[in-house]
């Protein structure tokens, strides 16, 4: 990488650790449920193409959720991705809107054999090997609850519930390829932690004192997963690639998989003046702790999950398939969260075309073009009803060319809705992602 981009990453990750990116309150009640909204799994460019995960392989970009795809990179690629999410929530008696925000992710991928000394040693090259480290969330926690009731007494109390934080995971990846057939293995540790509390404020004419409870919960331990990928050549030009075109079969998943949460439970009694969650001076107005309960090493198990998809592919120009992926929640222990979870699935139709990527005149050309089609079933059930998630998702890879290096500047927009017949959430969401490319890692340099 030259120096202007080495700067750039080198400032990013300072925002990052100065909380530049931290989250931005979105005000979800249905993340409540279970570890909260789980988070998209790959990168701005891939994200877009759920219909792909099981077969999506890029020489420039990176595919997350099927390590099999790492031995396809030409080049290394350095990725890191925001979001921005405008939400509408709405029952039977009342809407709101919040706008919201989050850092998605930092991710290295990188070929172990350069492609430019394969290009020197005029060599088909049967055997490929590639690599991934990333950072990625998981879930992310952000409700507010607040619920007015009336005692047998007359009396009346207020109950609010609130909730923050999520999990992420540190990965490290591998995949190789032998001719047509990819293998990969991902290994990574979860860690994170999930807040939920709540307050009982009483009436303040009978001088009261109010109720406060939070229960914290430190999530960690080791994750994996793996992933196979077969390409069938319909046709196969050695001497012009770009008449190529295979049948891509894909498939991903891990079984269910042992975490350790650290549980601690707070009550707390507060005086009069305290007036619930949104409290500022909410430490100053403790009377006494009425309990305190903590619980270490907890087995907990996340669900087993399997992807499977076909594609066709088109050159560089040309890949449009199929996904469908299942989730095994119903196993979760729940008892730590609030709210029940089921099994789930999830099933995507996706296309990305780039015109001509080789085109010198046309710069539009070279873009390439991307959206998808998804109808999930959500693991959890609001109300004794399940949940399902729809919508639709358009994205752009715009490729910047800079000292011989390629990188690409890719964002998307995701439209879609989740909820039941009494809860529904409508959400558009804005992605927008960098990768920088450098092919010259792992390049021997000759000298005659």
């Amino acid at each position: 990488m030259n120096i202007k981009q080495t700067g750039f990453i080198a400032l990013f990750v300072t925002l990052l650790s100065s909380g530049a990116f931290a989250q931005l309150s979105e005000n979800s009640p249905l993340s409540s449920l279970g570890i909260g909204d789980l988070a998209e799994p790959s990168v701005v460019s891939s994200n877009t193409l759920g219909g792909l995960f099981s077969t999506y392989s890029n020489p420039y970009n990176v595919n997350l959720v099927n390590p099999a795809s790492y031995a396809g990179l030409m080049a290394t690629a350095f990725d890191m991705g925001v979001d921005a999410s405008y939400t509408t929530i709405k029952d039977s008696q009342k809407e709101q809107s919040a706008w919201g925000g989050n850092f998605k992710y930092l991710s290295l991928s990188f070929p172990l054999m350069s492609p430019v000394n394969v290009v020197l040693d005029r060599k088909e090259q049967l055997f490929k090997m590639g690599m991934n480290i990333s950072l990625l969330p998981i879930s992310r926690m952000d409700y507010r609850i607040n619920q007015e009731i009336t005692t047998d007494f007359e009396d009346a109390v207020s109950r609010q519930y609130g909730g923050n934080g999520g999990l992420n995971k540190l990965q490290i990846g591998t995949g190789a390829k032998y001719k047509n057939l990819s293998m990969g293995f991902n290994i990574g540790f979860l860690f994170g932690s999930i807040q939920n509390e709540r307050a009982l404020l009483f009436d303040a004419a009978n001088n009261n004192y109010h109720t406060y409870t939070e229960n914290e919960r430190l999530y960690s331990g080791f994750l994996w997963n793996a992933g196979l990928q077969y390409k069938w050549f319909l046709n196969k030009d050695s001497g012009d690639p770009t008449n190529n075109r295979w049948i891509a079969f894909g498939l991903y998943g891990n079984s269910k998989q042992a975490v350790s949460v650290d549980q601690t439970e707070i009550v707390l009694r507060k005086s009069t003046s305290y007036f619930g969650l949104d409290d500022e001076n909410a430490n100053d107005e403790l009377i006494d702790t009425i309990s305190i309960n903590q619980t270490d090493n907890i087995r907990n198990y996340l669900p087993s999950e399997i992807g499977f998809g076909i594609s066709y592919g088109l050159a560089n120009r040309l890949q449009a398939g199929i996904n469908i992926e299942y989730n095994g929640w119903k196993n979760f222990n729940n008892f730590l969260n609030i709210g029940t979870l089921r099994n789930s699935w999830s099933s995507a139709a996706s296309i990305e075309y780039t015109p001509n990527p080789s085109a010198l005149l046309n710069y539009w050309q070279r873009v390439s073009y991307r959206g998808s089609l998804y109808f999930n079933n959500d693991p959890r059930v609001f109300n004794e009803m399940g949940l399902t998630k729809k919508g639709m998702q358009v994205g752009l890879g715009f490729p910047i060319f800079q000292k011989r290096q390629l990188a690409y500047f890719n964002v998307s927009f995701d439209a879609g809705q989740l909820g039941n017949e009494i809860f529904k959430e409508n959400y558009i969401r804005f992605n927008i992602g960098v990768t920088l490319n450098n092919n010259l890692w792992f390049y021997k340099r000759r000298f005659e």
